[in-house]
């Protein structure tokens, strides 16, 4: 099954969560954001999604909402994300599109958020979680960026995709 990668704001289409994934040998396509707002981010996740209907959808901070805003819009849209992973998702981002939609995943989603966030207080995303559902929400020892948590974010990416 293909999974489509959104890196953070300051990550990369070939930063370390990229590489886990390959070395993994899970099928990955990572768009490069680099400097884009995002609702451009978005913008530019779609026609991949449209691409990779079904497709399992992994995000890190800012590329955590990006994914999810670009999972909702595509499902409103008529298509299908079998699952998310959201790490360290920047939920406390209110610009477009994020700030018009209800952030409900409209799929299976784990997101994985460091107890040590220093940028995403855990509450936020702890709350998120509490309201849908369908998030099933894994709080581990480590800060935002998650360095310590890459085995978390390729298992959790690959039980969605064997889903």
């Amino acid at each position: 099954m293909k999974v489509v990668f959104c890196h953070g704001l300051e990550g990369s289409p070939q930063g370390r969560k990229a590489q886990a994934l390959r070395a993994a040998g899970l099928d990955l396509v990572a768009p490069d954001f680099t400097g884009m707002n995002l609702a451009a981010r978005v913008a530019a996740l779609l026609p991949e999604l449209a691409a990779h209907d079904g497709c399992v959808l992994v995000g890190s901070s800012y590329g955590g909402l990006t994914a999810l805003c670009g999972a909702i819009l595509h499902h409103r849209a008529g298509g299908r994300v079998h699952g998310l992973v959201l790490a360290a998702p920047a939920l406390i981002v209110h610009e477009p599109p994020a700030d018009a939609l209800d952030l409900a995943p409209p799929c299976p989603t784990i997101a994985i958020h460091g107890r040590d966030d220093e940028l995403i207080p855990v509450a936020a995303v702890e709350a998120w979680a509490a309201a849908h559902p369908a998030v099933r929400l894994e709080v581990v020892d480590d800060a935002h960026v998650l360095a310590r948590s890459l085995d978390r974010i390729v298992a959790a990416t690959a039980e969605l995709a064997r889903a």
